[in-house]
């Protein structure tokens, strides 16, 4: 729920509130920081004083007297009230917040320290001389580390029922370097906690009043950086709605200058989109009556998707009207043409068999019939574009018709030029369309693709399904096409061939659209050309 509030808030106040949080984390980071750095200084220099203190009044204790009154274990010894009143100095010409001490170097049921000496503070604590003290871990670690390594050694903060310290102890050694009795001296660390109270309580108060301070500035701050955006989403909503003739004039900070500059830019242009596309309903004939009122971008989109798809029905209608033409064309140029045609190569078949022809006449005769013969494949190209579509629609199997044609094609490949012709045909690929034409147009492709292997090369044909089409797919390694050749293919009287006329593709892709199919080229410059040949595939009845 905390996500979603935050990302449903206004940019503005998205960039206040994760600029105040990250300045909040820096302030209150920084003054943990100082409150932890402050409190281990205050530590660290009470127990450095408390280490400095029992070095130094250990050397007043003398290892005689402790010798002494480990001895005689009396309470009113002379040597005991002389070692009371050496440790009862420790406060007294200090400070206040230490004392000291004498223990007795052994500890009994594993945490009871005996009091050797002790001071007037002590006795008010109720501790007397050899007295029991029941000590923790805090205390017992240090203590049994000066008795085994001989050197002076710190507690960390404890606690036990006489309040809270921090105790420094150094070993006092007779003659021989035994340890006969431990100097400890105690520093009052509630003063510590005091200090930490104190500074918190100061840290705290900082804090606030940073934190307030600073989300007046960041606020003043963002106001001001941030008014040229506010000025641009102000610009883009008049544009959504419509309102071209917006200009922004942001002049405080260079970046968006160059950005209001460019925002200026692009509401010109789409002016200008927009009168162009009123001059070409103009043109077109049909323009909105709501179209000068109508200034939304996505009003602008869809209009000028309506005027593509009426530009391409257009160019269908004139494709239409083209190949009604040529059709009426080619069906009365078939029937003025072919009979006189039909006569001129009988003769000229009858000239062939007279034997008083030298070899060359013959030669030039059988060049007319050749002619004559392509003039009629031509001829019958005409006518299958003017013939119209009566033939049955079967079920074909497309994979043993492109192997048929693979053998047919075969011969003419290995005679024309060394060639080799490959298949890869999936089987069972049946689909929806006229055998013979089907035929025509793997004939067609196939034998352009052969004549475009000038210098030899390798043939492909193969059939595989693909999105409910059975697609033939014809590939040849020869000198390929350039994008200018390909958008003229299939149009008519265009060919790369010396002497061809482009009706045989033409009428290849008229075949395959009145099949409900499609053609695809994909051709490199000298790398070769692939035909793609869809056609959808046969359903069953159910």
């Amino acid at each position: 729920m905390g996500k979603q509030y935050v990302n449903n808030l206004p940019f503005y106040n998205k960039i206040l509130l994760f600029s105040f949080l990250i300045t909040f984390f820096i302030v209150v980071s920084t003054a943990g920081f100082t409150f932890f750095y402050e409190s281990n200084q205050l530590k660290g220099q009470l127990t450095d004083r408390a280490k400095g203190i029992s070095s130094l009044w250990s050397v007043t204790i003398p290892p005689a007297d402790v010798q002494k009154v480990l001895e005689a274990h009396d309470p009113k010894d002379p040597a005991l009230l002389k070692l009371n009143d050496l440790v009862g100095q420790v406060q007294a010409r200090n400070a206040s917040y230490l004392e000291g001490y004498l223990l007795e170097p052994t500890i009994q049921h594993k945490n009871e320290l005996t009091f050797l000496a002790i001071s007037k503070t002590d006795k008010d604590y109720g501790i007397s001389n050899f007295g029991l003290y029941k000590a923790g871990d805090p205390f017992l670690k240090p203590f049994e580390q000066v008795l085994k390594k001989k050197v002076t050694t710190n507690s960390e903060i404890y606690r036990d029922q006489y309040g809270v310290w921090i105790t420094a102890f150094h070993p006092i050694l007779d003659y021989s370097g035994k340890v006969i009795a431990v100097m400890a001296v105690d520093a009052d660390a509630s003063t510590v906690d005091a200090f930490k109270r104190r500074i918190g309580s100061y840290l705290l108060f900082t804090l606030l009043a940073i934190t307030i301070l600073v989300y007046f500035i960041l606020r003043w701050g963002m106001q001001k950086v941030l008014a040229p955006v506010h000025e641009i989403i102000s610009g883009i909503n008049a544009v959504s709605s419509g309102d071209f003739s917006v200009k922004l004039k942001i002049s405080s900070q260079s970046d968006l200058i160059t950005l209001g500059e460019n925002f200026n830019d692009m509401t010109s242009q789409l002016t200008v989109l927009f009168d162009r596309l009123s001059d070409t309903y103009k043109e077109l004939g049909s323009l909105p009556d709501n179209f000068i009122r109508t200034h939304r971008v996505e009003d602008a989109i869809g209009e000028m998707e309506k005027i593509i798809e009426r530009t391409k029905i257009q160019k269908e209608l004139q494709r239409a009207e083209k190949m009604n033409a040529i059709g009426q064309l080619a069906a009365a140029v078939a029937h003025e043409i072919r009979n006189p045609m039909t006569v001129v190569r009988g003769f000229l078949q009858l000239f062939l068999t007279k034997e008083h022809l030298s070899e060359t006449e013959l030669t030039y005769v059988q060049l007319m019939i050749d002619e004559l013969n392509r003039a009629e494949n031509i001829i019958n190209d005409y006518l299958s574009l003017a013939k119209p579509d009566l033939e049955q629609v079967e079920k074909v199997d497309i994979c043993d018709l492109t192997d048929k044609v693979a053998d047919l094609m075969n011969t003419f490949a290995l005679m024309s030029k060394n060639i080799s012709l490959k298949t890869n045909l999936e089987k069972d690929v049946f689909v929806k369309g006229n055998q013979g034409e089907i035929k025509q147009v793997i004939i067609n492709i196939a034998k352009n693709g052969i004549e475009a292997l000038r210098s030899g090369g390798q043939l492909t044909l193969n059939v595989q399904k693909s999105d409910g089409f059975g697609v033939i797919e014809v590939n040849d390694t020869g000198i390929g096409m350039s994008p200018e050749e390909l958008e003229r293919l299939g149009t008519a009287f265009y060919s790369l061939k010396e002497k061809g006329t482009g009706m045989g593709l033409m009428v290849c892709y008229q075949i395959v659209e009145r099949m409900k199919g499609r053609i695809d080229v994909k051709s490199e410059k000298g790398a070769g050309t692939t035909f793609k040949v869809f056609i959808p595939l046969w359903e069953e009845e159910t």
